[in-house]
C-alpha cells in the first residue's frame, strides 16, 4: 500500500467519524429493514434537540430544526408522511430524512418545528399515527401510502425534466 493510499484511508476515516448521522443505527441492525408498504403506523414520537442543528442526517443533508423533517425506524428515506398527534388531533407533513432505532414503541423523531405544529410544548414522547403519502421503492418508483386513500398504487412523477428542459422525461 502506498503512502497516498494510507493517507486517503486515514482521511476517509476522519471524515466518516465527523460526518456520522444524528441517529446512527445500532451495530448489527439491518440497514434495509424498511417498510415500503405505505401502511399507517401507530406509536410514540420524540423531538430532536435543537442543539443537533447542522449535524449530518442519514440522507446526507444537514439537520435544520426549522425544517419539517423526521427520522423513522421503519420508513424509507425520502418518504413523505402525515403525522397526527393523538393527544390533540393536530397534524403535520414531514419528510423522512434520518433513521432511528425503534425502541419501546418509538417510531419517529420530529424536528422542533414539527413538534410546534403538532402542539407539543415540551420534550418527552407523545402518541402519533404516521400515514405515509409517498413511499420511495427499491426500484426507484414511488408507492402511494395510506395517507392518500390510494394505498399500494404506483405513482408516476411528472414535471419538467431538468436535463432537457422539456415537459416530460424520455
Amino acid at each position: 500500500m502506498t503512502i497516498c493510499a494510507v493517507l486517503a484511508l486515514g482521511l476517509a476515516e476522519i471524515a466518516a467519524a465527523t460526518e456520522r448521522p444524528i441517529n446512527p443505527m445500532p451495530d448489527g441492525a439491518p440497514q434495509d429493514a424498511t417498510d415500503q408498504s405505505g401502511r399507517r403506523q401507530r406509536g410514540q414520537a420524540a423531538i430532536f434537540a435543537r442543539e443537533l442543528a447542522g449535524r449530518r442526517m442519514a440522507d446526507g443533508g444537514r439537520f435544520d430544526p426549522d425544517d419539517t423533517v423526521a427520522a423513522s425506524s421503519t420508513l424509507p428515506l425520502g418518504t413523505t408522511a402525515r403525522v397526527t398527534n393523538l393527544r390533540n388531533g393536530q397534524t403535520a407533513m414531514v419528510r423522512v430524512r434520518d433513521r432511528i432505532a425503534g425502541t419501546n414503541g418509538r417510531i419517529l423523531n420530529v424536528s422542533p418545528k414539527v413538534a410546534e405544529v403538532l402542539g407539543v410544548q415540551r420534550g418527552g414522547v407523545f402518541p402519533v399515527t404516521v400515514a405515509p403519502l409517498a413511499v420511495p421503492q427499491a426500484d426507484g418508483g414511488v408507492r402511494l401510502g395510506a395517507g392518500t386513500g390510494l394505498a399500494g398504487q404506483r405513482a408516476y412523477v411528472t414535471g419538467r425534466d431538468r436535463a432537457t428542459g422539456s415537459g416530460r422525461s424520455e
